[in-house]
């Protein structure tokens, strides 16, 4: 699978709702990561809203999961790895994050797990994005983009916006 780009992933009605969540006057809890995979001095907070060693990670994983159905029609979903949202925060400039694959082969932890795509779906249209393969991806509110987790890639931070919100989904 190349890489593939879906605009208007969601419906109107729905995409609103779920971006309403993160709205300033909500009770949404984001948790700061300091370094990423590869020990990158940066930093942006995160929701994990399930993972496939816990489980069921926060209560507004229900409200998330219905995206699930969504992704299937382009990409048969057998199996959920992780479902995380992301928050990067203007810092006045490009930064971007440290290259990687988000699951890790359990046997091998120098290796992507094999047989997971990964479906990144922007909550923000911003001048920030995702790297992969060398090439930039802006963010643009509720347009996905899909590859193979052992496609490495990179988060940067946006400047025209105070923050940009991604979701990332770990599917199989």
């Amino acid at each position: 699978m190349a890489i593939q780009i879906i605009d208007n992933f969601l419906p109107n009605l729905f995409f609103k709702k779920l971006n309403n969540i993160f709205n300033s006057n909500s009770n949404f809890n984001w948790f700061w990561i300091e370094k990423s995979i590869n020990e990158d001095s940066n930093f942006m907070f995160t929701h994990i809203l399930w993972d496939y060693k816990l489980g069921k990670s926060s209560p507004y994983f229900e409200t998330f999961e219905p995206i699930i159905y969504f992704l299937d029609k382009y990409k048969k979903v057998s199996k959920l790895r992780r479902m995380k949202l992301n928050l990067y925060t203007n810092q006045g400039k490009r930064i971007d994050h440290a290259k990687h694959c988000d699951i890790i082969d359990e046997k091998d932890d120098t290796k992507a797990m094999n047989n997971v795509n990964i479906t990144l779906l922007n909550f923000t249209t911003c001048n920030g994005g995702t790297t992969i393969k060398n090439k930039d991806y802006k963010s643009i509110s509720n347009q996905a983009l899909m590859f193979k987790n052992n496609l490495k890639h990179n988060g940067y931070v946006q400047t025209n916006t105070k923050r940009r919100i991604v979701l990332n989904i770990a599917t199989s």
